[in-house]
C-alpha cells in the first residue's frame, strides 16, 4: 500500500470503537459494526450501532475512521468506494471495501446514513461501464458557474447500510465494510464489478459515488500493447533558469526531481524533459550543487526513451495560434556564465571496446583556454528523438499541427479531448488535420492520471481500480483491437511520485498489459481522426502576444549594449517561463505574473532616456544645445543623439554618438546654427541605437532664437568705438589749433615790446630772442614759430 501523500490525512490519532449487531431478516449472517474516530478538535467520537434494513443482502463487520485533514481543492462532499488493500475484487471471498467521505465544504455534514450498493447486472461492455459510472458526478467536475454538481441516486442493489456521524469541515471519514461473497453472487462472473455509495442526511441525498473494479477471477484473454509518456518538469515560475538553491532542494534524496526519477527509473515509460532543468544545472559549472550534478548523471544513465519538451515547457499551441515566425527558444546564457566555474578539462570514459569516449558529464567543462560553453552545448542531450511536440491538453486548433510540423516537430502528442473518433480502442498513431500525431486513449489516461495524483490511499485505490476495470474490458486476442495504445500522465504528476510509481507498477503487473515504447506507438498504422478545434481563449492569446512582442522590443533595444545578449538572454528565458503549460491550471496567478513581467520590461525599455530640459535662448548664429542622457541600466550603453528643429530658424549640423556609463548621466552638446529669421523653435531630441533602433521617447525642448542680436550688437559697439575715437581726434586737432593761435598772439606782443625798446629798430636778421620760450598752459615748453 502506498503511504499517504498528504501528511494531514495520515491516521495518527487515538482511535476508539464500539461493537453492535443486528441480524438481517434476509441473511443468516450476524453483523457487527465498529467505529473509530476523532473530530476536528481531537475529541473521541463513539461509533453508532449498525442499522440494517430488510432489502439488504448482508452486512458484516463495518467500521469507520475519522481523520481531520485538509480538504481537497474541490468543493462539496465527495464519496469514494475502493477495495481495502487492493485495486480489484475477488467475489469468491469476503469483500472488504472502504467508503471515503471528504467534506470539502465550510460547514459540518450532519449525521446521516451511508448506503453501499452494487451494480444490478454484469458489466462486460464499455457502454455498460460508462452508464454505471455516469450515475454519480465526477468529484473534480463542476457546473458552468462553479457550483457543486448535484448528487444523484445510484440505480443499483443495496448491500449494506451504515449510520454516519457528523463530519467537520475539511474532515475525512473512512468507513470500512465487509461483504460476504453471497452479496455479489448475481454478478460474480462479470469482468467488472460496480460499487456505489450514497450519503443521506434525513431524506436529503448529500452525495453519491459510483466506482468500478476488475474481477480478480476473470480470465485474461490476451495482452494489449500500451505505451506511456510522462513529462519531467518543475512547478511553474516566472524565472527562465532554476536557482541553485531550488536545484539543491529538488535534487536532494527526497526532492521533487529525485522523486520523479524514482518514479520512472526502470519502468517502460517515455520521458519528456524540460531542457531548462538541464541548462540550469550546466550553467553553474563546477559551482552546481553536487546533488544536481549527480541527478543529471542519473538522468543520463536511464534506459527510458527521452525527448525534449519546449524550453520551460513553453506553450507551443499558443505560439502556433499567434503565427510567430518560429517557435521561441533560449538565445543565450552568457549573462550567467562565470569563467571561474569552467576551468576544468573534459572527462572521458572507456566504452565497451576500450576506446576512450567523451562522458555524458552533467557539467560541461572546457580546456584551460577560458572558453565558455555555447548555448548549443548547454542544451545538448542524447535524446532518443527530437521531433515530438507535446502541447497542453485540449489547446490545439486547426492549423497548429501543420505549424509545428514546419518547425520540425512532425509528431504531436494530443489529449483525447482534442480529437473525435467513432472507433474505440484504436491505435494511438493518427492522422489529424493532415499531420501526424499520437492520441492518448481517453479510457486509460483519465484513471491513470487520477491515480497518479491521488492524495489518499482510498482515492488511489478507487482510481487504480477504475483503470483495472477499463483494462478488463480489453481483449488483446481480438483481431479488431489496436496494436498499441497510449496513455499519458499530467504535468503535475511529479508532485505525487509515490502514487506514480505504484500506478506504473500496478499497470505492469496487469496480465492484460504488454509494455510498448513511444516509438512503437508512433510507428503503428495510423488511424484517421478528426481534430476538435480548441483554440486557447482570446485573453490568454492576447497576453501571450504581449509577451512575445515585448521580448522582440527588448531584443531591438538591446542593440545599445556592446553585447546585446546580456539583456536578450534573460529576457527570452523569462518569457518562455511565462509560457509554461503548467500556468494553464492557475490563470489568476499567471495573469498577475505576466503583468509584473510586462511592467519590469517597460522599466528596462525606459532605462535609457533624454532628461527633459528647460527653455533655451539662442542669440548667436552658431551654438550648442546641451542634452543630458540617463542610463539606468547596469551596463554601459552607446546611443546616437539626434536633434530635429520644428522649423528653419535653427539648423542642426550633425548627430552625435555618446557612450554612457552604467547607472549614470552624461551631458553632451549638439551643435546647431541659426537659420532664417528669429522666433520660437521646438527641438525634438531623440535617441537611437548605433543600429538605428529608436530608444526611449523623444523629448521636446523649446528654444527662443534671436540670432540678429549678434549683428546689431556689433554695429552698436562699432558706432560707439567710432564716436569715441572721432571725438578724441577732434579734441586733439582743436587743441593744437588753439595752441598755435595763442603762440601767434604771444609772438606779436613780444615784437611790439622789442620795437618800443630799440626805438623802433628791427632786430637783426638771424637774431632770435631767448625770452620768447614760455611754458604753455599745460606746462610744456613751446617755441615761437
Amino acid at each position: 500500500m502506498v503511504p499517504e501523500s498528504n501528511p494531514a490525512r495520515r491516521r495518527c490519532s487515538r482511535v476508539e470503537s464500539t461493537d453492535g449487531a443486528r441480524r438481517s431478516p434476509s441473511s443468516p449472517h450476524a453483523s457487527r459494526s465498529r467505529r473509530r474516530g476523532i473530530t476536528a478538535f481531537g475529541a473521541t467520537i463513539a461509533a453508532t450501532a449498525v442499522l440494517v434494513t430488510a432489502p439488504l443482502t448482508a452486512l458484516a463487520a463495518p467500521s469507520a475512521r475519522f481523520v481531520q485533514a485538509e480538504a481537497r481543492t474541490g468543493t462539496g462532499v465527495v464519496l469514494r468506494v475502493a477495495p481495502t488493500g487492493s485495486t480489484n475484487v475477488a467475489p469468491d471471498a469476503p469483500v472488504d471495501l472502504e467508503i471515503e467521505i471528504v467534506n470539502s465544504t465550510s460547514e459540518p455534514v450532519e449525521a446521516g446514513t451511508l448506503r453501499l450498493l452494487r451494480s444490478a447486472t454484469a458489466i462486460d461492455e464499455t457502454a455498460e461501464l460508462d452508464a454505471w459510472l455516469a450515475q454519480a458526478p465526477d468529484p473534480e467536475a463542476s457546473t458552468a458557474d462553479d457550483a457543486v454538481p448535484e448528487a444523484t441516486a445510484i440505480d443499483g442493489v443495496g448491500v449494506a447500510e451504515v449510520a454516519s456521524t457528523t463530519i467537520a469541515p475539511g474532515a475525512v471519514e473512512v468507513v470500512s465494510v465487509t461483504l460476504p461473497p453471497e452479496a455479489i453472487d448475481e454478478i460474480d462472473t462479470s469482468p467488472v464489478l460496480g460499487f456505489g455509495a450514497e450519503l443521506l442526511v434525513g431524506d436529503t441525498l448529500v452525495s453519491s459515488a459510483a466506482d468500478a473494479f476488475a474481477n480478480a477471477n476473470a480470465p485474461a484473454t490476451g495482452a494489449t500493447s500500451i505505451a506511456l509518456a510522462v513529462p519531467l518538469t518543475v512547478p511553474a515560475s516566472a524565472s527562465g533558469l532554476l536557482r541553485a538553491e531550488d536545484l539543491a532542494t529538488w535534487t536532494s534524496p527526497f526532492g521533487l526531481l529525485t522523486r520523479q526519477l524514482d518514479a520512472v527509473e526502470g519502468r517502460p515509460i517515455a520521458i519528456g524533459v524540460d531542457p531548462r532543468i538541464i541548462a540550469s544545472i550546466r550553467v553553474l559549472g563546477t559551482s552546481a550543487p553536487s546533488t544536481a550534478t549527480a541527478w543529471l548523471e542519473r538522468l543520463a544513465g536511464l534506459q527510458n526513451e527521452i525527448f525534449p519538451l519546449a524550453y520551460a515547457d513553453a506553450d507551443v499551441a499558443a505560439q502556433a495560434q499567434l503565427g510567430v515566425p518560429a517557435l521561441l527558444g533560449p538565445t543565450s546564457f552568457t549573462d550567467v556564465l562565470d569563467p571561474a566555474d569552467f576551468t576544468g578539462t573534459a572527462e572521458a570514459t572507456a566504452d565497451d571496446d576500450g576506446d576512450t569516449a567523451p562522458s555524458a558529464t552533467p557539467v560541461p567543462t572546457q580546456p584551460a583556454t577560458g572558453e565558455l560553453p555555447t548555448t548549443e552545448e548547454l542544451l545538448a542531450w542524447p535524446y532518443t528523438r527530437t521531433d515530438i511536440a507535446w502541447p497542453g491538453d485540449d489547446t490545439v486548433a486547426t492549423g497548429d499541427l501543420a505549424f509545428l510540423g514546419a518547425a520540425g516537430l512532425t509528431t504531436s502528442i494530443l489529449a483525447p479531448g482534442n480529437v473525435s473518433t467513432d472507433e474505440q480502442w484504436a491505435n494511438a498513431a493518427s492522422t489529424v488535420d493532415g499531420s501526424t500525431a499520437v492520441v492518448a486513449d481517453a479510457r486509460l489516461t483519465a484513471p491513470l492520471r487520477a491515480a497518479s495524483e491521488a492524495l489518499t490511499d482510498a482515492e488511489w485505490r478507487a482510481a487504480a481500480g477504475r483503470l483495472g476495470a477499463e483494462l478488463a474490458l480489453l481483449d488483446g486476442d481480438d483481431a479488431e483491437q489496436p496494436a498499441t495504445l497510449l496513455a499519458t500522465l499530467g504535468r503535475g504528476a511529479g508532485a505525487q511520485s509515490a502514487r506514480v510509481s505504484a500506478t506504473l507498477d500496478q499497470l505492469a503487473a496487469n496480465p492484460r498489459v504488454a509494455a510498448a515504447s513511444l516509438t512503437d506507438a508512433i510507428g503503428a498504422p495510423p488511424v484517421a481522426r478528426a481534430l476538435v478545434d480548441q483554440p486557447e481563449d482570446q485573453q490568454r492569446i492576447d497576453n501571450v502576444d504581449r509577451i512575445i512582442r515585448t521580448d522582440a522590443n527588448v531584443a531591438a533595444f538591446a542593440t545599445v549594449l556592446e553585447d546585446p545578449r546580456e539583456l536578450t538572454g534573460p529576457t527570452r528565458r523569462d518569457a518562455l517561463a511565462l509560457l509554461d503549460v503548467a500556468w494553464l491550471d492557475d490563470r489568476p496567478a499567471w495573469d498577475a505574473a505576466v503583468g509584473e513581467w510586462l511592467v519590469a520590461q517597460r522599466r528596462t525599455l525606459d532605462a535609457v532616456s533624454v532628461v527633459p530640459s528647460s527653455p533655451i535662448n539662442v542669440v548667436s548664429s552658431e551654438t550648442g544645445v546641451p542634452t543630458t542622457i540617463l542610463n539606468a541600466l547596469p551596463y554601459p550603453v552607446t546611443v546616437v543623439v539626434d536633434v530635429t528643429p520644428s522649423n528653419g530658424r535653427l539648423v542642426v549640423e550633425d548627430q552625435i554618438t555618446v557612450k554612457i556609463d552604467p547607472e549614470s548621466r552624461s551631458t553632451t552638446t549638439v551643435p546647431v546654427a541659426a537659420g532664417i529669421g528669429n522666433g520660437d523653435v521646438t527641438l525634438t531630441v531623440s535617441l537611437t541605437s548605433p543600429e538605428g533602433v529608436p530608444v526611449g521617447s523623444p523629448v521636446s525642448i523649446p528654444v527662443n532664437v534671436q540670432a540678429d542680436w549678434e549683428g546689431l550688437g556689433a554695429a552698436i559697439i562699432g558706432v560707439i568705438i567710432v564716436v569715441f575715437f572721432g571725438v578724441g581726434i577732434w579734441r586733439n586737432i582743436r587743441r593744437h589749433r588753439k595752441r598755435r593761435a595763442e603762440a601767434a598772439e604771444s609772438g606779436e606782443a613780444e615784437a611790439a615790446e622789442t620795437a618800443s625798446a630799440t626805438g623802433g629798430e628791427e632786430p637783426e636778421e638771424g637774431v632770435r630772442s631767448t625770452d620768447t620760450e614760455q611754458p604753455d598752459e599745460h606746462g610744456d615748453d613751446r617755441r615761437d614759430g
